[in-house]
């Protein structure tokens, strides 16, 4: 990956290798409330900060924005956590 990123770069320049930074208020605006927002994320990528502020930002407040690292035996909590969203209108981030 390197070697074709290192050719780009050489090539054309770095515009063109990196990754365009997220707007999540202008994500949010193109939202609706039945449609869910998947983030498929790189390793070392942890957007739970910026979420937050969105959640402040929009006003949904904080007892409606549930999250949790997943890990090994997780997979009930995380499935309640979707059902309960899909409920009640959280947003879960997992």
């Amino acid at each position: 990956m390197n070697a074709i990123q290192n050719f780009i770069i050489d090539r054309m320049n770095e515009y063109y290798v990196k990754s365009p930074p997220l707007d999540y208020q202008k994500i949010y605006s193109q939202s609706t409330a039945t449609t869910p927002v998947v983030f498929i994320l790189s390793p070392g990528a942890d957007p739970q900060a910026d979420l937050q502020k969105l959640v402040e930002t929009v006003g949904l407040g904080m007892n409606k924005f549930r999250f949790m690292a997943l890990g090994q035996g997780m997979e009930e909590t995380a499935k309640s956590y979707i059902e309960s969203g899909g409920m009640r209108g959280h947003w879960v981030l997992l």
